[in-house]
């Protein structure tokens, strides 16, 4: 009897996607499968864009070649910065440094829109062919032949190759 009480006040709230209509259900997976695939990109971008950018200099901090990733500003005709200058950026929330001092650049970080990139002189460090599968035994001579006649591989049907 009390047990039946304390269960009837208890109430288990489900968790939000199952009290959720179909089209809030549609939603929140197109929501979902939109991260995915931007996660699923910016993988790829590490795959073929991390490497080490022969005769490229960092406007910021002047370091040659940039090892890593590159970022070019779309807005400027020639402004290059590595990994460490672009964190600093901060999405155009930080600072920009002109370390390099060869050229004129704005120190606005608003003024600037940086990419990854890559072009000639790139030297990949991450291999992209996938994963390696394991090439079949080689038959040697004196194995037992693969017809299953139970003869050496020399005496069957490698004799004849």
């Amino acid at each position: 009897r009390t047990l039946r009480r304390t269960r009837a006040r208890v109430s288990s709230p489900l968790p939000t996607i199952f009290n959720m209509d179909d089209a809030a259900k549609a939603a929140k997976r197109k929501e979902i499968e939109e991260k995915l695939a931007e996660a699923r990109k910016k993988e790829e971008q590490k795959a073929t864009f991390f490497g080490e950018h022969r005769g490229i200099t960092c406007d910021g901090c002047g370091v040659v070649p940039i090892v890593g990733f590159r970022y070019r500003c779309q807005k400027c005709p020639n402004h290059d910065t590595c990994e460490v200058c672009y964190e600093r950026w901060d999405g155009g929330k930080g600072s920009v440094a002109n370390g390099h001092a060869q050229q004129e650049l704005s120190l606005d970080p608003a003024a600037h829109d940086f990419v990854v990139h890559k072009a000639g002189g790139f030297k990949p460090m991450v291999k992209t062919q996938g994963a390696t599968q394991k090439s079949e035994k080689k038959l040697k001579p004196n194995d037992p032949c693969h017809c299953g006649s139970g003869k050496k591989l020399k005496k069957c049907c490698g004799g004849a190759a």
